[in-house]
């Protein structure tokens, strides 16, 4: 199967990939946070055109320790549909996703993830953002409880230390 590029994804699609799950994003902080609106979808589909992995991109400020805000391409709403789960399709998705990100010109690709999927990402050269991370939230900024990872997307980029701040809501 291969990732394709979606115009958007739409109520009806989000509920089929949720499937019967009650808390898809594994509960706590993330199913209580307002979301930045993804530019850019990538997904997976059936034989029959069902949708049955999609992740989303946009481009994104953030700032790191203090400096000058920058760029980065933010990934979010990486999902699998329960029943296919286990079949590489998260990796086809993420993969097609950072392709793209190298595209959009940022040197870094920027997610929130629950912590058990910290190894997928670390196969697509993700590493852990060790120091306090903040994103706007409709009452005002928040610390991030979920694990806040980066990737570069060009071979020269590192990421600076301190405190991260995303300038406008988390994705």
């Amino acid at each position: 199967m291969d990732a394709i590029e979606l115009a958007s994804v739409d109520s009806e699609q989000w509920r089929a990939l949720q499937g019967d799950e009650p808390h898809p994003w594994g509960g706590g902080q993330a199913e209580q946070l307002s979301w930045a609106e993804k530019q850019r979808y990538v997904g997976v589909q059936g034989e029959d055109g069902e949708l049955l992995a999609t992740g989303g991109v946009l481009v994104a400020e953030v700032s790191a320790g203090g400096g000058e805000p920058f760029r980065v391409v933010g990934i979010g709403g990486v999902i699998v549909r329960p029943d296919m789960r286990g079949q590489g399709l998260a990796r086809i998705v993420v993969a097609a996703i950072l392709e793209m990100g190298r595209g959009l010109g940022p040197a870094h690709a920027m997610l929130f993830c629950r912590e058990p999927l910290v190894p997928l990402y670390e196969r697509f050269d993700f590493r852990t953002i060790d120091a306090s991370v903040s994103a706007a939230q409709p009452g005002g900024r928040i610390e991030m409880q979920m694990r806040s990872m980066w990737a570069p997307l060009r071979g020269d980029a590192s990421w600076p230390d301190g405190p991260v701040e995303v300038l406008g809501e988390p994705f």
